[in-house]
C-alpha cells in the first residue's frame, strides 16, 4: 500500500501565503526606498533653516530658469530662486531668490540666467558690482541681463569669450 499523502491542496495553500508574504515584504522595501529618496532630493532643495533674506530682479526673459535653481556668485551655490512670474503691466519676468542672510554684495552687481557647465542646470548667477550700497531684504536688483543662447554657451564653452569685451 502506498504511503499517506498529504492533500494536494495544502502544499498550494503553503506556497501562496509564502508568495504573499514576500509580495508585502517587496512593496514596503519598495515604499522604503522610495521615501528614503523623497528625503534626500528634499535635503539637496533646501538648507535646513539657514537664514536668508528675499531679493528679486527684473529679467526680459528668465527662459531656462526654475523655481529651486541656484543662486551662484562665483560658481558657488548661495541661495535659491523661490518664485519666478510675468509682471502683466511690463511684461517683465520677475524672479524672487533668496540669499544667504551673511551675504551682502554691492546693489550693482549684475544678475543673469545661465550655467557654469553646458552639462549642469541653469542658474541665477550674480557677478558682484563695485558699488558701495549692499544688498538688503526687499531690494529689487535692476542690473540684469538676457539669458545666454545655447549657441553662445557652446562658443564660450569651446573659444573662451574670444577676446571680447565683457557686457
Amino acid at each position: 500500500m502506498a504511503g499517506a499523502q498529504a492533500p494536494v491542496g495544502h502544499e498550494d495553500a503553503l506556497m501562496g501565503h509564502s508568495r504573499e508574504a514576500g509580495t508585502i515584504v517587496f512593496s514596503f522595501a519598495v515604499l522604503a526606498v522610495t521615501a528614503g529618496f523623497t528625503l534626500y532630493a528634499r535635503s539637496t532643495q533646501t538648507d535646513h533653516g539657514a537664514p536668508r533674506y528675499p531679493l528679486s530682479a527684473e529679467f526680459v526673459s528668465a527662459n531656462g530658469l526654475k523655481r529651486g535653481a541656484d543662486v551662484d556668485i562665483g560658481g558657488v551655490p548661495v541661495g535659491r530662486v523661490s518664485d519666478i512670474h510675468l509682471d502683466t503691466k511690463t511684461a517683465m519676468a520677475v524672479v524672487r531668490f533668496e540669499v544667504n542672510d551673511t551675504l551682502h554684495f554691492p546693489t550693482d552687481s549684475i544678475l543673469s540666467v545661465g550655467s557654469a557647465t553646458m552639462s549642469g542646470d541653469n542658474a541665477l548667477m550674480i557677478e558682484p558690482g563695485t558699488s558701495q550700497q549692499l544688498t538688503k531684504a526687499g531690494d529689487v536688483l535692476a542690473n540684469t541681463r538676457e539669458p545666454t543662447s545655447l549657441e553662445q554657451q557652446v562658443s564660450n564653452y569651446i573659444f573662451g569669450n574670444g577676446g571680447l569685451p565683457p557686457e
